[in-house]
């Protein structure tokens, strides 16, 4: 998870995971990010906690990708599973698939 980091942190993370994954690897990231479709406020809440707890925030899928191209990644697929949990699958930028 990576909602308790700030973005630049949350980056750095993600290039470390991508030069140890290497240029065929994948780097998934798990996050809870149902909460905001379904109970918006549930969301602005754990944002605001992760604001002041630890400089982090909740995102959205699209700050994902975002994030995920800022470290060399792009999201190649998104896993959405029980308990309103998902999975980005995050591979090379460059990576056909």
């Amino acid at each position: 998870m990576l909602h308790d980091w700030t973005d630049a942190e949350a980056t750095a993370i993600l290039r470390r995971c991508a030069a140890a994954a290497g240029p065929r690897g994948r780097v998934l990231i798990l996050e809870s990010l149902g909460s905001l479709e379904a109970d918006p406020a549930m969301f602005a809440e754990m944002n605001l906690r992760m604001l002041v707890l630890s400089g982090g925030r909740e995102r959205t899928i699209d700050d994902y990708r975002s994030l995920a191209a800022a470290a060399g990644l792009r999201v190649a697929a998104v896993h959405d599973i029980p308990a309103r949990h998902t999975i980005l699958e995050c591979v090379p930028a460059t990576a056909d698939t």
